[in-house]
This record gives structure tokens, sequence and C-alpha cells, in this order.
């Protein structure tokens, strides 16, 4: 993704280590703590939807005597704020005064059950049935789109590959979930939706390159109205309640962008599907997105050590803890009116290890505190995910022309850093750290946040009308589209 200075008319995401954990909501047990009735639930909600059979942990916690075994390293990973995986984090610098929906992190009384069940030998207590896992899934999902050819990576470098995809709809349709499923992990970096609507555009798109088949858009512009959807390793489905949904007009097509990155080897043919999910119901509010950083010149970009002559976005190699300073003040919104922040995605490449964003109003707006602290976490290149913000609609943060954010990211480009040396076997370089720069490939960074955007959705149609085909966006957002191939 390159810098996008200006508002993105795209899809928010809906809502895995920290530092911190989350409230107690009960009393650690004095007497004995058991399996069954204490461990299995807490390790059912929070890690067996990776720590299963056939799950990406690397071991299985669903049945007692592997969890006995791998208890101790569990407890630690737990202890030290690694697992369940999620960098959202709360220091005393920048703390979000919302908390996240659907945060994995254990209570510290879940946590001391745990110490309590390893101190007392792993007691096993009265047999009941375990909660069932948590689906990780798409619920309720109404369609599987899935490319009718796989395509097969070269193995040596970076390809961005489109395939058209069509959902079918005849009538305006709003988007409530979805969902990208990965087929080949090793080699997908991210993936950009896009939605296509009916038209001249779309007809030389679907003459030119079919349905469901791979082609390079590399080179050139990914089509696109607008982006629907931007998905990256490890995050959650996106998902949404029926008052806020993103539109899908009648005939649309869409698009789905991959960046597979080198591996080192050509895999097996990837044919990584989507789920989507629509809802009946018209909804109050619609949900995009804004995008902001990867700048890497002034005025936007702040001067920072190393450089040389002027602010430069450069990390140097054999540096840990290089940092990078970027302020952008919103843009003009026009007639969008009450736009609120919905939701958090930050993004970096492999080398990152810090993002935070804060957030300064000329005065307190309302509830809105002059200054606020919007997102901030480490960063892990395979848990990356959006963070939707744990309040009511109409007490989100609210954005306005002239609000001013200001990101901060810092990155690790030592060969101590494992994501170092898996850049650079990926690329088939020798493991020798290189200066990295701004861009889109596998040995370049990034520093960007997306935030998620609430606008107030048009006016439903009357009972006696039939269902609408399409709805007119509001101007101001019409003229903020943006390249989906900026977002590499």
């Amino acid at each position: 993704m390159r810098s996008i200075p200006s508002l993105l008319a795209v899809l928010g995401l809906a809502a895995c280590g920290t530092d911190s954990t989350t409230s107690d909501d009960d009393d650690v047990p004095t007497g004995q703590v058991t399996w069954y009735q204490d461990v299995a639930p807490i390790l059912s909600e929070h890690c067996m939807s990776c720590h299963q059979d056939g799950g990406i942990a690397p071991f299985t916690l669903t049945d007692y005597d592997s969890a006995v075994e791998m208890s101790s390293v569990a407890l630690d990973a737990i202890q030290r704020g690694v697992m369940p995986p999620f960098d959202a984090r709360e220091d005393a610098d920048c703390t979000p005064r919302f908390g996240w929906v659907d945060d994995p992190r254990l209570s510290n009384t879940e946590r001391e059950k745990l110490e309590k069940w390893v101190e007392q030998g792993h007691p096993l207590g009265e047999e009941i049935a375990i909660p069932g896992i948590p689906v990780t899934n798409l619920e309720g999902a109404s369609m599987r789109l899935t490319p009718a050819e796989g395509f097969v990576t070269s193995g040596d470098r970076d390809q961005f590959i489109c395939f058209v995809l069509d959902p079918g709809n005849t009538q305006l349709q709003w988007l409530t979930g979805l969902q990208v499923l990965p087929d080949v992990t090793e080699v997908v970096h991210h993936a950009v939706i896009t939605e296509v609507a009916p038209g001249a555009a779309q007809d030389e798109l679907v003459a030119r390159a079919g349905i469901g088949k791979p082609f390079d858009c590399g080179t050139a512009s990914t089509p696109s109205d607008f982006v629907v959807h931007i998905w990256t390793p490890g995050n959650q489905p996106m998902s949404t309640s029926d008052d806020i949904a993103v539109p899908v007009v009648a005939g649309a097509k869409l698009v789905m962008q991959i960046h597979y990155h080198p591996a080192g080897v050509a895999h097996t043919a990837d044919k990584t599907a989507v789920d989507l999910r629509f809802s009946n119901t018209w909804p109050t509010r619609m949900y995009f997105v804004t995008a902001f950083g990867n700048f890497d010149q002034a005025p936007n970009l702040l001067p920072g050590p190393g450089d040389t002559s002027g602010p430069q976005f450069m990390i140097p190699k054999n540096v840990q803890e290089h940092p990078e300073h970027m302020r952008v003040a919103i843009p003009a919104l026009g007639d969008l009116t009450d736009v609120r922040l919905f939701s958090a995605n930050p993004h970096m490449h492999l080398v990152g290890t810090h993002i935070s964003s804060t957030f300064e109003r000329p005065v307190a707006r309302g509830t809105d505190p002059q200054t606020e602290c919007l997102a901030n976490g480490g960063w892990n290149f395979d848990w990356q995910r959006t963070y939707q913000y744990d309040a009511p609609l109409d007490k989100l943060p609210s954005i306005a022309e002239g609000d001013v954010i200001d990101i901060k990211c810092t990155w690790d480009n030592t060969i101590e850093n494992p994501f170092v040396q898996r850049m650079l076997a990926d690329s088939g370089l020798p493991p020798i750290p290189i200066d990295i720069t701004l861009g889109e490939q596998t040995t370049n960074e990034m520093c960007l946040e997306i935030f998620g955007l609430s606008i107030p959705a048009p006016a439903p149609p009357a009972k006696t009308q039939p269902r609408p085909t399409t709805i007119e966006f509001p101007p101001a957002l019409a003229q903020m589209q943006v390249n989906p191939n900026m977002l590499r």
C-alpha cells in the first residue's frame, strides 16, 4: 500500500500479543481448580480454535492429556502476552478510550485460574461436556465465491494476480459479512476486493478476463468502482450488525486482487475463496474506511534519525528500533456529515514491531476529547487484524475537516529479528540485512492506518416500492476513490 493522503471509499473489516489483559469478571476460586470445571472452558473460548487437530497452531489443547503436556508452554506464552495473538495494547502514553469487539485476551481471573491449575498438579475434576470451539469462519454466509482456475506462483518474485467473481445479485444487496479464505497460505500476502458496477468497463473486463480466471494486474490498474474489502493474514471475518452494511449494487462483479509473495518455491495452484453474507434489512448507516500513512516526504513525513537531506522514509540495516513519524490533516468532507470511526486496521510488512496512532481535534467536540489514542499495538505480520471499537455507533469517535492524525511506526532491521531472516529468505537474498524503503514489495515496508468509517445510509424505499437496484453515493465520497494498486 502506497501513500494515501485522502479518504478511501473502501469497506472496513470486522473485528490475534499484548502487554495487558482484560478486566476481571469473577473471583479466582480459593479451592481446587479443575480441568472440566475451570480450565477447559477457558481454553475452548480463547485457544482451541487454533490449537486443535488440523488447526494452524503447532499443538492441540482440546483434550486433558495434551493440555497437561503443554500447560507450561501455554501458560508461559499467556503470561508474556504472546497468546492469544492480539496486538492491541493499552500503554500509559496511548490507551484507546474504548475496548475492542471480540477481544480474545484472558482476564486476570482466567489467567490466575490457569496458574493455580498448574500449581495444583492439573486436577481433572468431575467429567462434564467441554464447551464447543468457537467458529472462526463467517457465520451465516450467504454464498462462497471460488475461482474456476487456480494460480501457481513463480516462487521467486512478488506477483499481483486478479480474479473476477460474480455474486449474481439482481437487486441492491447489503453486505454485512465477508471473509477471505486463503488456499495456499505460504504465498498469499494479502487480498483486496473491489466492486465493479454494470456498464462498459465491466463488460470489457469480463470479455478480457472471464469469470474466475487469474490474470496479471501487476502493471495495470485493478478494475474498481470502489474497494469493498482489504484482507490481511490473521484477520477475523468482517462482520457487522444489520444496522450497518456495505452496498453491493445489482449486477455488480467483484474483483479479488491477491498479492502473492515469494516463498522460495512454486506451490500448487492457489484458489483463494471469498465468503459473503447479505442482509435483507435496510441499514441506518453504511460502512467504508479511510487510510492514512505511507508518506515518504515532507510535510507529512517528519524528520527522523538517519535522515541526510530532509525527511526520508528509510529503515537502515542493523538498527533494532528505527522509528518513522507522520502527520496528516483530515481533508474537506463536503456533504459527508456525522462521520465516525468504526474500526482500526494497522498495516506494516514483515520487519515492523510497533504502530500507533492518535487523533488531534482543534477543540473537544461533543463527547470526543481534543486528543485521543485511536490504536496502539505491537506488530506481527502473521496475526494482522482489524480492531473494531466496542461502543454504540452514535458514541464512536467523530472526525471532521482539520482534525489531525498522528502515526508512529517502529522496525527491527537486525538479523536477530526472525522476520528479517524470513524476508530475506523468501526473496532469495543472503542472510544479511539490507536498507529498506517504502514500497509494495516484500523487501519494502509500510506505515499505514486504515480506519473504518460509519456514515448515515440513505432513506429506505417505501414499502410499496420495489427494492432498488442501486443507490446514490454522497458526491464527496465518489470523489475520494483510489486506485486499488495503492493498497499493495
